[in-house]
């Protein structure tokens, strides 16, 4: 009897530390986040630059970007991709359109791009 005591003793202050550390560990991490709010765009750069590495890797020789292309008219699937990944460029240059939707667009061309190295 006395040994069951002293085991829902143990449970219940087992469970208690485990629920302040959560709790600890849940303020630090909000803390932290506020604290870097600005790091968010940090990371969404790193994810577009990956992104543009690999649809150029995907769609230009040697992952080269030429310098300047026009897409050629009845051009097939590989220049309308280079097309509007250039038009993109052009647009997330000019500040007409926002990082988010920058890196969500080359998301889709990547897909894209990958469908199309995987029919080819």
């Amino acid at each position: 009897m006395d040994v069951n005591v002293y085991l829902v003793g143990g449970v219940i202050l087992v469970l208690a530390i485990i629920i302040i550390n959560h709790q600890k560990q849940k303020s630090r991490m909000k803390n932290f986040l506020q604290d870097s709010g600005d790091m968010q765009p940090i990371f969404l750069m790193k994810a577009v630059e990956k992104k543009n590495k690999a649809l150029s890797d995907i769609l230009y020789e040697g992952g080269v970007k030429p310098g300047i292309t026009a897409v050629p008219p009845n051009s097939g699937p590989k220049q309308i991709l280079i097309g509007e990944l250039e038009k993109l460029e052009k647009d997330y240059a000019s500040k007409k359109v926002s990082l988010r939707t920058y890196d969500e667009h080359l998301f889709n061309l990547l897909e894209k791009a990958h469908k199309l190295s995987a029919t080819a």
